[in-house]
């Protein structure tokens, strides 16, 4: 039925469709074979912090049941996929999951990689792009985010460092796909696990915490971005739809939930704004 259901859907609209979640936080009591959702489009992003490698048979379990489900599952690696490993470890256990033979080749990684649909205009750019902390900020954020203490040898510096190299990096591809002649337009989709931008992208009393800077940036009200349709985030716990600079901003983040419990409506129900989970939730692009 639910076959029928996205063929219908795409028939309807035929833009290329992407099903989009985020911060699923499989971790928390292993739900890596537990936690389940529908499918709704023929492509998967999973925006960031999905659970942590260092759990790799339960994370590698999980990748399982979805590849065969979607033409792609596209992985962008979050903060928590980092927990327990240095940066370069979790990289190479992420590569490693990628080229897992029981994947049937159907997972990207979206680690500074470009993956251009062959049956549309479609093109995915992905990384984590972190976020610029001002030095004021360090002493702050170190105490409050609980990155620098379960990712070995993680520094405000080294977060710093991997944000300019992911943000040059997601700049020079834009360009690319502009410049570079072709004959068909390509649409630009970018997910990443960090916010391009602060406001709307995270509960209200939220914002102005002086560690706000580990979770969001102001990106994309800067010049570069010609192009950008969609831009897919996470990391903030808050799902959001919004439009800047003529992009159009989304995430659709669950958050921690225990095993068994359903997902906390509204933003933990306090009424401050936001949208509610919805795992079966597609941007069409």
């Amino acid at each position: 039925m639910q076959t029928i259901l996205n063929k219908v859907r795409q028939r309807l609209d035929p833009r290329p469709q992407v099903q989009i979640m985020s911060d699923l936080h499989l971790e928390v009591g292993q739900q890596y074979a537990s936690f389940t959702f529908p499918t709704t489009a023929p492509f998967l992003i999973l925006a960031g912090d999905i659970g942590r490698l260092i759990d790799y048979q339960g994370y590698h379990s999980f990748l399982e049941s979805q590849v065969t489900r979607y033409k792609k599952v596209f992985l962008v690696l979050g903060n928590h996929e980092f927990y327990g490993l240095d940066y370069q470890s979790g990289i190479q256990e992420a590569r490693r999951l990628a080229q897992e033979p029981s994947l049937f080749g159907r997972l990207v990684l979206l680690h500074r990689d470009r993956w251009d649909d062959p049956d549309s205009d479609l093109t995915i750019l992905g990384c984590t792009v972190w976020s610029a902390i001002p030095e004021a900020s360090y002493g702050i954020v170190e105490t409050k985010v609980n990155d620098f203490k379960k990712i070995d040898q993680w520094t405000p510096q080294q977060h710093n460092t991997i944000h300019q190299q992911e943000l040059a990096w997601l700049r020079e591809q834009t360009w690319q796909v502009l410049t570079v002649s072709t004959p068909q337009k390509r649409r630009l989709f970018i997910a990443t696990h960090h916010a391009p931008c602060v406001e709307g992208t995270a509960r209200p009393d939220q914002v102005s915490n002086p560690w706000s800077p580990a979770f969001a940036t102001d990106l994309v009200d800067q010049k570069g971005w010609d192009g950008v349709k969609v831009w897919v985030f996470g990391h903030t716990h808050y799902s959001s739809r919004l439009t800047r600079n003529g992009i159009r901003l989304v995430s659709n983040q669950r958050g921690y939930v225990l095993p068994g419990s359903a997902a906390v409506r509204k933003q933990d129900g306090k009424g401050r704004g936001g949208e509610d989970f919805d795992p079966a939730f597609v941007v069409a692009v």
